[in-house]
């Protein structure tokens, strides 16, 4: 008996095909809204979390302003507003102020950065022309694909040596060797020693920057004080007490508090303070499109009932029970509900393909869990939206239906 209702559900969607296509489609789109945004906001939630946690737990980061709240970061977005932002007034000696006073610090590495220009051939090439010490690499975690990085006597000598980032070697060199060769920045000549791999962070464009030492960027580039100052602690238990004496050392310097200590650990927490919150507002929206989708098919299955009112009064009259009857009408709300977030399901992995391609930082994976829910959830809006057409099939009276026409 069950299989003759799934067959006479499924004659009946065949039988009016064009508009339970349209009811299909209605799902499909929400369907693909709801998985497509949400998986993008887990891969991209992922991708920030690692970034931030392969930077270790060591990690300080002196960045420029004040958060007047200190307790703003561990309590949400409405004390975010406390920061404020300030022209830097970090330095050079600053970083090396820390590395010497403070025996917790491990690595020190501070940054000043300009817009500049490489030549090479009469031809010009744009980049983040980027200052900094040996002790940038292994902080940031970054990897040498050819040649090498700068040393600590060619920092100290102020040699204009450089390193390129992926992206501007390519431009400028393609698949031809780039050690070795000598280039223009900002009108001055350069020797290339070193090719950085590629490397996607968010916030943070490491590929389309070239690195020289700290004290040549601060001539050739004219920059008076650091972007931001990165160290890393010895050990991962001392950074509180590190945090405190880097605050100490540097804030003696400036004689204010002109800027604000980041460990990686409350970088993660706001990030994730902020994407949960984007998550719950993106739920919300898309799930409306859900709604829509399911008071679609609710209006298709209730046409349809009132179409076949009197198919419905010959099958209760043959012996077909209540039961029977509502079956047949829920399973067709199902199916339809079903098969529209499997489309919906089909129609996101060729999105998250086509993002992935434009934006490799992302993951083009959907989260398991997602596919689960959408499956239970559409099955359950098919239930839910089925139910009132279902019941009003039931109730019709097999009389009156025999009589329609």
């Amino acid at each position: 008996m069950i299989f003759r209702n799934v067959s006479m559900a499924l004659r009946g969607i065949w039988m009016y095909r064009g508009r339970s296509f349209l009811a299909l489609l209605g799902v499909a789109v929400a369907a693909f809204l709801v998985i497509s945004m949400m998986s993008v906001l887990y891969n991209f939630n992922q991708s920030l979390l690692k970034q931030f946690s392969g930077l270790g737990a060591q990690q300080i980061t002196v960045v420029p302003g004040k958060l007047m709240n200190k307790k703003a970061i561990s309590s949400g977005l409405s004390d975010f507003s406390s920061f404020a932002p300030s022209a830097s007034t970090l330095t050079y000696k600053d970083a090396m102020d820390v590395k010497k006073q403070v025996k917790g610090v491990d690595k020190a590495a501070p940054q000043n950065e300009v817009m500049g220009a490489l030549v090479h051939e009469k031809k010009g090439y744009d980049m983040i022309f980027t200052g900094t010490t040996p002790d940038l690499p292994p902080v940031l975690d970054m990897q040498v694909a050819e040649g090498r990085f700068f040393t600590r006597e060619e920092l100290n000598r102020k040699k204009h040596v450089i390193v390129l980032g992926s992206n501007i070697k390519k431009n400028v060199f393609g698949d031809k060797p780039a050690v070795g060769k000598t280039v223009e920045v900002n009108r001055e000549e350069f020797k290339i020693i070193g090719v950085l791999d590629e490397k996607k962070m968010f916030g943070f464009n490491i590929d389309d920057r070239v690195y020289a030492p700290y004290p040549v960027v601060e001539k050739v580039g004219k920059v008076d004080n650091a972007s931001l100052l990165f160290f890393t602690a010895k050990k991962a238990e001392n950074v509180p007490q590190v945090e405190k004496q880097i605050n100490n050392v540097i804030g003696k310097n400036h004689g204010k508090k002109d800027f604000n200590l980041v460990k990686a650990e409350e970088a993660i927490h706001m990030i994730k303070t902020v994407l949960d919150l984007v998550g719950v507002i993106t739920l919300a929206i898309t799930s409306i499109a859900f709604l829509v989708g399911g008071i679609g098919i609710m209006n298709v299955m209730l046409l349809t009932v009132k179409e076949r009112t009197r198919e419905i009064g010959i099958r209760k009259a043959v012996g077909a029970g209540s039961w029977h009857i509502l079956t047949q009408f829920l399973f067709e709300a199902v199916f339809l509900s079903v098969v529209g977030a499997m489309a919906g399901l089909a129609a996101t992995y060729g999105a998250m393909y086509w993002i992935h391609r434009y934006f490799p930082i992302l993951p083009n994976s959907i989260p398991l869990e997602m596919v689960q829910y959408t499956i239970v959830f559409s099955i359950g809006a098919g239930l839910l939206f089925g139910m009132i057409p279902a019941l009003r099939a039931v109730r019709i009276p097999p009389i009156e239906a025999l009589r329609y026409e």
